[in-house]
């Protein structure tokens, strides 16, 4: 019986990523044929096309891609096992692998992580901060046990639901700040500071960017620190315009009818890791605390 490497699966992977044999040779440091050779044993042994040439280009076939996430978290998993049995030098510990959008109420996560390791003194944890698509793509990969997100993958149920307020914030000596009832429209003319899309495969334009001069930037804080550097005005969540270190370098703008956003975060969990005591336990923390989030927050 024929059986796969991971080698395949890898370079499988990084045909698909990078659109061509060539430009995956060029990443893996191998040549042209001999990504071309690996990809057609491949599809000799799973017994159908994996790629079309269309030029220069290789796009994946629809059976391709019905193998791509699986083989994706094949790959994480046995690189998170490698890395593992290299790195420990002691007892392998158990991991906690969890990605958490850059909008979720920090204090609040730092709170519930405290609170778990009290439960699990020897518990190893790995923090993702991710925005938008990324997490998906995590928990797609087989990377985190654990994501909380606004968009989740397909497949996957969201656990509870977190709704994270969003008000237009800007420094106090911004044009915008003196003034009352202003109209969404009227925020077009001002530079908004974006927090962009952390996926590497999807690229989400969250519907709401309407300034024409924009600066992005990668996370919440690096929003704030350009807001208070009166770079632009930026959509923040509620919970950092209240905290203590950012009064009177950062207020909610006077929209018409108060306007503001509302983004819904969902925790979900990957199917194989859902009996674990580590993540029973993380779930009911998060249960107990969403309860207080007007008090958390």
């Amino acid at each position: 019986m024929h059986k796969i490497s991971l080698e395949q699966w890898r370079t499988f992977i990084t045909v698909y990523n990078c659109g061509g044999f060539a430009q995956a040779g060029d990443a893996l440091y191998k040549t042209q044929s001999t990504i071309s050779h690996s990809i057609k044993k491949l599809e000799k042994i799973v017994g159908s096309p994996l790629f079309e040439l269309v030029g220069r280009k290789a796009v994946i076939t629809p059976f391709g891609e019905s193998l791509l996430s699986a083989a994706r978290q094949l790959v994480t998993q046995a690189d998170n096992l490698e890395h593992d049995a290299i790195s420990q030098k002691s007892e392998v510990g158990h991991t906690l692998n969890i990605a958490v959008d850059t909008l979720f109420p920090r204090l609040l996560l730092t709170d519930i992580l405290h609170q778990l390791t009290d439960c699990f003194p020897n518990l190893n944890i790995q923090l993702y901060e991710t925005v938008l698509s990324r997490c998906a793509e995590l928990l797609e990969d087989g990377t985190v046990d654990v994501g909380v997100a606004s968009l989740i993958p397909k497949g996957y149920i969201g656990h509870w639901n977190n709704p994270v307020e969003l008000f237009a914030a800007a420094h106090p000596q911004h044009p915008l700040f003196a003034r009352d009832n202003i109209q969404l429209s009227e925020l077009e003319n001002y530079r908004q500071i974006v927090i962009r899309d952390g996926g590497l495969r999807t690229n989400v334009n969250s519907g709401w960017l309407g300034s024409r001069n924009r600066l992005t930037v990668s996370s919440v804080a690096e929003a704030v620190t350009c807001v208070k550097q009166q770079l632009g005005f930026a959509w923040l969540p509620s919970w950092m315009l209240d905290r203590s270190e950012n009064a009177g370098e950062l207020a909610p703008l006077k929209l018409i009818h108060g306007m503001k956003r509302t983004v819904v975060l969902q925790a979900t969990i990957r199917q194989s890791s859902i009996d674990d005591p580590v993540i029973q336990q993380l779930s009911k923390l998060f249960d107990r605390y969403l309860k207080q989030i007007p008090q958390q927050q």
